[in-house]
């Protein structure tokens, strides 16, 4: 392990980081605590690249690597591409929207949503089919303490425990105190905790860690932030680091305009760079391309002054000797100084500002007299926003006792600010039903899989994605949602923002935003196909934005350096460029004409190809999972070729239903109708049509062959699979979990009658038993005409869940694949 991490990292490994490695590898969970800048991120990777390199079953073969912030999420990606191929999903990159790479970087919004099912990337059709990506899958959770306590960190952790022996964890973090991890690793199964203070000899070789004297000189100020005290103390390399966009823009514009105005050369030559949540990838990139080479270790020899925001908080390898921060709660703020003297033989110097001008302490100190006070004074608390005002107001106290933040300082700041209340923060999370930790609304979502989730289980910022177009662009909008790229910003602040343009008086009444909407008129034929209508958003449905909108940008700026905004007028009506990733070609195309055998087989072999092959020889990738999850559902005498098996027997029944009479004929009558054939001389048992949905011809033709009025197939095929699956395995885990998985292999929502009414032809028939046989499948389907109970969740236990979310991850996958490309996947003999 030493030699593998040598060569891939070109650096001696740190004892601490070798005992991770050794920790997963050997079966345990890990909860990580070490400075910033100490090599972390490298630290939980490598087991999973060693792994992967030797082959080994015994550990996950898919990484999913979280983070709180969508930065941090694009520099640890960039910073580890070169040496681990990877993928990358966040708000503003759909690169891999069904997660389906073997190592992602994601935002923990992503991540969660997706387990929740309520994927933030995809439709409400397809709601269900990321979950089973974090089941047997090894996750990563760095920045852990930047998570919000009773939404995305106790789902967290819920998710973790509903998991179990189903994934391989390494949980991360900078400051959380020794408390909070004791009773993390309480709550959770076979954890080891693993600090640098086990490891003295590391101590002295962390380069963020010298010299280990007067290495951070901290100055307290009373008085708020501005560009003034940044000019006067700028030296060689600022990085000034602002609680809200707003504020971040402010200070950029103000010393832009000082920058014209001044007469020294020093500041003139200074370069000027503005970095918040609110800019386009392309030029966040830039930004963050640039940034390394003025602030990184490697950086040139000129002038710069950074200001950002919380984007820069963690995850960011730059440094700076002079750094400007607004007051934050300890965890954000031992963070952001993680920026300043980060490399080695470094000292830097810190002014941490108040949020409130002394006048503005002392009109909030006083009792408000009027309703015009009472306002005022809600303005000033609401300056602690995102951040709780009596944690900000107690680490800038507790800080004023210090003068530098040299050795344990910041162990003790933390134990002295946090203390009791950070044990207080998991028996918080108890509380509540089902185990507590959110459990009972995880559930909630699996049933509801509504986006609207995501408030009350990841995050109550309410961020909103936003992508500027102008009249014109609405169709193209609607045919290719992804195609432009979106800034994010905080829900309200763009309420607050329309409601201010509705009521300006130059507001002519033109329309300010768009919502794509999802169009009903969907055949089932088609339901896995999207087809999305841009609607106006009107004034009354401000309040209702969900997590994407379109604005006009006619109303909203956009600048490279100062990002959206509303307030510059001179940087109104430029769009949204495009997205680097692209859609697909294929991603709209209709369907095209299958017989059920081949679309079966078409499955068959996307399941081997992309869910089993490691490589050509390899056919390991869901070893680690198989062996787990025998023991998840009690039935540790189940081996491979028992899920293998099980796989395959689902995939051949998903479409019973197809061979339904009722089913079947529509099918048959309308391409007999498009290949101009007489219907008494069509032979083919379809899988599907090449309906278009798109094509007026076609939509005739449906109509008139009664392709529409067709009968709900999925559920015939999980009956099917409920009457037979006891003969060879009697697990209700695998009985409900598995037809669960068939009844919703088009949505999640998909409602079957509780009564199904289907008949089977004998000519039909015969193709379902070609597969039977082919497939070791022993048994006689149900075909004559009856009624039949499909019975769903038999016990509500979430293992159920559990069990349904990976298998028909399995099977809409496989659907999809070989309903777009079923030349790849399968070949006629």
């Amino acid at each position: 392990m030493k030699d593998y991490f040598k060569n891939l990292i070109k650096n001696e490994p740190y004892q601490y980081q070798l005992k991770v490695a050794e920790t997963l590898l050997s079966g345990k969970n890990v909860i990580l605590s070490v400075p910033t800048g100490a090599g972390k991120t490298w630290a939980s990777i490598i087991p999973f690249l060693f792994a992967q390199h030797n082959q080994l079953t015994n550990f996950p073969s898919k990484m999913i690597y979280s983070l709180p912030l969508r930065t941090l999420a694009n520099s640890i990606y960039e910073d580890v591409k070169e040496v681990c191929p990877a993928s990358i999903q966040t708000g503003e990159y759909g690169e891999d929207p069904y997660f389906e790479n073997d190592i992602i970087f994601s935002t923990i919004d992503q991540t969660l949503s997706n387990f929740l099912c309520f994927p933030l990337a995809l439709s409400p059709r397809q709601a269900n089919i990321n979950a089973g990506a974090l089941i047997g899958s090894y996750l990563v959770f760095d920045e852990f303490h930047l998570l919000d306590e009773g939404l995305s960190m106790a789902t967290t952790i819920g998710t973790l425990r509903m998991l179990g022996n189903l994934c391989r964890c390494c949980i991360m973090t900078a400051t959380l105190s020794e408390g909070f991890m004791k009773d993390l690793k309480e709550s959770l199964t076979n954890y080891e905790i693993i600090t640098i203070d086990d490891f003295e000899e590391d101590k002295s070789k962390i380069n963020s860690l010298l010299p280990a004297k007067d290495k951070k000189i901290i100055k307290i100020q009373n008085n708020t932030l501005d560009h003034n005290n940044i000019i006067e103390n700028h030296i060689n390399k600022t990085i000034v680091i602002c609680n809200r966009v707003e504020n971040a823009q402010k200070i950029y514009f103000d010393l832009i305009e000082e920058k014209k105005l001044t007469d020294s050369l020093i500041f003139k030559n200074t370069e000027i760079i503005c970095l918040h949540s609110r800019f386009f990838d392309k030029d966040r990139k830039e930004k963050e391309s640039k940034l390394k080479k003025l602030f990184g270790k490697e950086s040139i020899n000129i002038n710069a002054i950074l200001i950002s925001t919380q984007v820069i908080e963690a995850g960011m390898d730059i440094s700076c000797s002079v750094m400007h921060t607004e007051i934050s709660p300890i965890s954000s703020f031992l963070q952001r100084v993680g920026r300043c003297a980060r490399f080695a033989n470094e000292t830097g110097l810190i002014f941490i500002y108040s949020l409130h001008s002394i006048e503005e302490k002392e009109l909030i100190e006083l009792e408000p007299e009027t309703n015009e006070d009472r306002d005022e004074i809600r303005k000033l608390k609401s300056k602690y926003l995102p951040y709780e005002e009596r944690i900000c107001e107690q680490t800038f106290a507790e800080l004023k006792k210090y003068l530098t933040l040299d050795g344990d300082i910041p162990k003790q700041l933390i134990a002295s600010i946090l203390g009791e209340s950070d044990r207080d923060i998991i028996r918080k999370m108890q509380i509540g039903q089902d185990g507590g930790f959110n459990q009972d609304l995880i559930k909630r979502s699996w049933n509801e899989c509504q986006k609207n989730n995501y408030r009350i289980t990841i995050r109550d910022i309410q961020s909103v994605e936003i992508v500027l177009i102008n009249e014109n662009q609405k169709e193209e909008i609607a045919q290719f949602p992804f195609r432009y790229q979106s800034v994010g910003m905080y829900k309200w602040s763009l309420v607050g923002w329309l409601n201010k343009i509705v009521k300006s008086p130059l507001y002519d009444a033109e329309a300010l935003a768009w919502e794509l909407k999802e169009d009903d008129d969907i055949f089932l034929e088609n339901d896995e196909d999207r087809k999305l209508v841009l609607k106006e958003l009107e004034q009354e449905s401000f309040k209702k934005i969900l997590t994407k909108v379109y604005v006009n940008a006619d109303f909203f700026g956009y600048d490279k350096g100062l990002g959206f905004n509303w307030q510059y007028e001179n940087t109104f009506r430029n769009l949204s460029p495009q997205s680097e990733f692209k859609e697909k070609e294929n991603d709209f195309k209709p369907l095209t004409k299958d017989t059920f055998y081949q679309h079966n087989m078409g499955l068959i072999g996307a399941f081997n190809q992309v869910f089993l092959k490691t490589n050509e020889i390899q056919n390991n990738k869901l070893d680690f999972i198989f062996n787990k999850l025998a023991n998840y559902i009690e039935e540790p005498e189940l081996t491979k070729k028992d899920f293998l098996k099980l796989i395959q027997w689902m995939i051949i029944l998903h479409d019973y239903g197809k061979l339904n009479e009722n089913w079947q004929k529509p099918m048959q009558r309308y391409q007999a109708l498009k290949e101009g054939i007489d219907f008494k001389n069509f032979k083919d048992i379809l899988g599907h049509t090449d309906f278009n949905s798109k094509d007026e011809k076609d939509i005739e033709l449906s109509k008139k062959s009664g392709l529409n009025k067709r009968p709900s197939h999925a559920g015939v095929g999980a009956f099917a699979f409920q009457e037979i699956i006891e003969t060879y395995y009697d697990n209700e885990y695998l009985k409900s979990g598995i037809s669960m998985a068939i009844a919703k292999h088009h949505s999640p929502k998909l409602l079957h009658r509780e009564d199904l009414t289907f008949k089977i032809s004998e000519i039909n028939y015969k193709i379902i038993e070609k597969l039977l046989v082919e497939f070791e499948l022993d048994v006689t389907l149900q075909k004559d005409e009856l009624q039949v109970r499909l019975e769903g969740f038999q016990y509500g236990d979430y293992k159920e869940y559990i069990v349904y979310l990976f298998f028909v991850r399995i099977l809409r996958l496989c659907d999809q694949k070989a309903t777009e490309n079923l030349n790849k996947f399968y070949k006629e003999n």
